[in-house]
């Protein structure tokens, strides 16, 4: 996965050289040029007319080279503009065609439109060749000047061929004031358009960082609960070995003796195996994730936007509410993501299981070197005579009556052992109809860091 992210991040940053994300090749470099020349054509309709009454100034202008730096980033500058110069052309003849005739059709009126775009092409390709590696300054630049020349040039041809009179002092002002204006409005689009995707790229990293670290949190609270199955492993490979020394020596059948001992074998067989899963898992979650320490409240973030995408995606009227007052370094974040992941997940399924709707609450105070977190819902409670049981592995309070499945109460045994083994606190829960609290109390010296980094607690195992 190392290697896959890696990937992922060359990717990222080719696609930000120059200070412009690329989208990718989606379809033909053909079908993109005319879809640019297209979208042209069509805005180029919304106008009005300067110097001439065959002049235009159009809005068009401005989205052709934001066109030609993001859909047109793949595409050859000056062939994606020859493409628009000939579809607004034909564009233009067809729409005099329909409101003149044909008889009022006159084509060769159209050809200095078409100059523009051909001329516009030309001096972008000149002065910006390789739009990879290029900056938003050089991008307005170029705007200015295509749009300037360009509008020059068509000016002149009109001029030349038709013969229409223009004051060039006046002229020279408007050309230039319409080529800062809407390359300044060029320079502006670019600028949102790169802010956007910017924050398209956090948003998908932070997405990442969250589904990355619920993985390691998965797997971090399965290899706490391996551990302690590997003990109980250990016993039980203990007293198959004395089971067997104790027949030898009560010289009972050989057949007992040596299948007391293969089941000692067995079972040592079983735990190699085991310890070698649990070894490649803690590999990989040292190498995915190497987030010394985090801070509380960010983790509260990440149980937040989880939490909040769960009842989405169930489509529950869930509401969950944070009220947490401090904010601490924390070493044992994957241990206390698991705690509180849990308790959330039980109080969501609580409710999912009664009325659909309800309201989940996850608060924390300190009181005298102890955090106290609280995770209460307003759910169908649990009834009295099943409170001391909820802890028990294997025991649930939760049965689908549709399917049959039986939650087994993993999670809750999970998170006592978690509390009371791994952080030295306690747990404890008290239920009525309508209101659900688990309580959990940890020593401060077991989670939390100074600010100047100084750890408060021992390293654990």
């Amino acid at each position: 996965m190392q290697g896959e992210r890696k990937v992922r991040e060359t990717e990222r940053s080719e696609q930000m050289d120059g200070g412009f994300l690329r989208r990718p090749l989606e379809f033909h470099p053909v079908r993109r040029s005319a879809l640019i020349g297209a979208t042209v054509a069509l805005l180029s309709q919304f106008y009005f007319n300067v110097l001439s009454s065959d002049f235009r100034i159009s809005i068009a202008v401005v989205l052709l080279p934001v066109l030609l730096m993001t859909m047109g980033a793949q595409i050859h500058s000056l062939s994606a503009c020859g493409f628009t110069a000939l579809i607004v052309f034909l564009f233009r003849v067809l729409v005099s065609l329909l409101l003149h005739g044909p008889a009022g059709v006159k084509v060769y009126q159209q050809l200095p439109g078409a100059l523009f775009y051909l001329c516009y092409g030309l001096l972008f390709k000149l002065q910006i060749p390789n739009k990879r590696f290029t900056s938003l300054p050089r991008v307005f630049a170029a705007a200015f000047f295509c749009d300037l020349l360009a509008n020059a040039a068509e000016l002149l041809f009109r001029a030349y061929f038709f013969g229409a009179a223009i004051n060039s002092e006046n002229a020279s002002l408007v050309l230039f004031l319409v080529a800062l204006l809407r390359s300044a409005l060029v320079l502006l689009i670019l600028v949102m358009d790169r802010q956007y995707r910017e924050l398209q790229v956090r948003h998908e990293q932070e997405s990442r960082y969250q589904r990355l670290f619920l993985m390691i949190t998965g797997l971090k609270s399965e290899l706490y609960l391996m551990r302690k199955n590997s003990e109980e492993i250990e016993r039980v490979m203990g007293n198959a070995y004395r089971l067997s020394e104790e027949l030898r020596a009560q010289e009972l059948p050989d057949e007992m003796q040596r299948r007391a001992l293969d089941i000692a074998r067995d079972v040592h067989e079983i735990k190699k195996d085991y310890l070698r899963i649990m070894r490649g898992l803690e590999e990989t979650a040292a190498n995915e994730y190497d987030e010394d320490h985090i801070r509380f409240r960010d983790l509260m973030e990440i149980l937040d936007a989880t939490s909040n995408s769960v009842l989405r995606e169930k489509k529950l009227d869930i509401r969950l509410i944070f009220d947490c007052r401090d904010d601490f370094l924390t070493r044992e974040h994957y241990a206390l993501m698991t705690v509180l992941k849990n308790l959330v997940g039980n109080a969501i399924e609580a409710i999912e299981g009664d009325r659909r709707r309800g309201v989940i609450m996850v608060s924390e105070r300190k009181y005298d070197g102890t955090y106290e977190f609280k995770v209460s819902d307003n759910g169908p409670g649990i009834l009295p005579r099943k409170l001391g049981k909820i802890f028990r592995l294997g025991y649930s309070t939760k049965f689908d009556e549709r399917t049959g499945n039986i939650y087994r109460g993993v999670g809750l045994a999970g998170v006592k052992n978690m509390v009371e083994d791994h952080f030295g606190g306690s747990i404890e829960v008290q239920s009525e109809p309508g209101n659900t609290c688990f309580t959990v109390r940890i020593p401060v010296g077991a989670i939390a860091y100074t600010d100047e980094g100084r750890a408060v607690h021992g390293e654990r195992t």
